[in-house]
């Protein structure tokens, strides 16, 4: 990072103009209106893709104090780079597939809520995970979650629609579950061999799919570690009512799966080996006033899920 003094109101808009289907493009011209009257010196960057946007971020000069992306959760992660290189204030907006990030800390979708977020924010380390030399926000999935995911960000192609899509999803899903052979995943929890033949696996910095899909609903961003959702083998059918029953949130929907808590996680792929790592608080992020707090005020509930902690048991 340079010694440069940066202005304390200084704004770097980064945004992909396809998110939300192209309603990204919208909210970043009417904020960067706003921010003007409110005597903000912004500058939009625009970026066709995620590479492009990635190449930006660990090259970019450390001129501006805060770093607004506006975009899914595959664009906020990329982006994040450039916030941590500079230390600028890192202000998610969701517009995009996922918005699982923005989601949790309640960060804003409208500009002029957007606004307020920069007057009245505050700025707050949080957790990132890393593999290889990629950083993500949310999570990183294995198997029939993962196909889903590529096929909505290759696309776009998403209803605006929260109940559509959501359908939407399901449709993908089904598809790729009956129509491949599941793959088998190998998954360890610092150091611990935690599955052998695992048929889906979450890595999660954060609550996934909150809303909808909840499969970590106790992973925090502030406590320096993942939680990883996994499924044993079973059938098709079997993945199909795992998911269905933690979709409807049924009784007893925990008991067939596994979830665990560690820094450093290994997954063993038919293709390639993936090693994920936690950094903890390496983010600088501007959040609603109090949104950290709530998340550590958070007490376990009956609804909780087990989890086990390898390096705890090791110790």
């Amino acid at each position: 990072m340079s010694d440069r003094t940066v202005p304390t109101r200084t704004v770097k808009i980064a945004v992909t103009p396809g998110s939300g289907a192209g309603a990204a493009r919208q909210v970043a011209r009417r904020l960067s209106r706003l921010l003007g009257r409110h005597r903000w010196q912004a500058d939009v960057e625009s970026f066709n893709d995620l590479e492009s946007l990635r190449r930006w971020a660990t090259t970019c000069a450390p001129e501006f104090s805060h770093l607004v992306c506006i975009g899914g959760d595959a664009t906020q992660s990329a982006a994040a780079i450039a916030a941590i290189r500079c230390d600028a204030a890192f202000v998610p907006v969701p517009a995009g597939f996922g918005n699982i990030f923005a989601t949790v800390f309640g960060h804003p979708a409208r500009a002029k809520a957007v606004i307020t977020l920069l007057e009245r924010g505050e700025r707050r380390r949080v957790d990132v995970g890393v593999v290889g030399e990629e950083l993500f926000l949310s999570h990183r999935s294995y198997g029939l979650l993962e196909h889903v995911q590529q096929v909505a960000e290759r696309g776009r192609r998403q209803p605006k629609t929260h109940v559509l899509r959501y359908l939407w999803y399901w449709s993908v899903g089904r598809r790729f579950l009956f129509g491949s052979r599941l793959a088998g995943f190998q998954v360890t929890v610092d150091g611990a061999a935690v599955a052998d033949d695992a048929v889906l696996v979450t890595v999660a910095n954060v609550e996934t799919y909150r809303g909808f899909l909840s499969l970590t609903p106790t992973a925090s961003p502030i406590d320096g570690m993942f939680d990883v959702f996994v499924i044993p083998r079973v059938g098709k059918l079997r993945l199909a009512w795992r998911l269905f029953s933690l979709l409807l949130q049924l009784p007893g929907r925990w008991q067939r799966v596994r979830l665990y808590r560690g820094r450093d996680v290994t997954v063993t792929t038919p293709r390639r080996r993936e090693v994920l790592h936690t950094r903890r608080r390496v983010l600088p992020l501007l959040v609603p006033p109090g949104a950290l707090e709530a998340l550590r005020a958070r007490t376990p509930t009956d609804d909780d899920p087990p989890i086990s902690t390898p390096a705890e048991r090791a110790s």
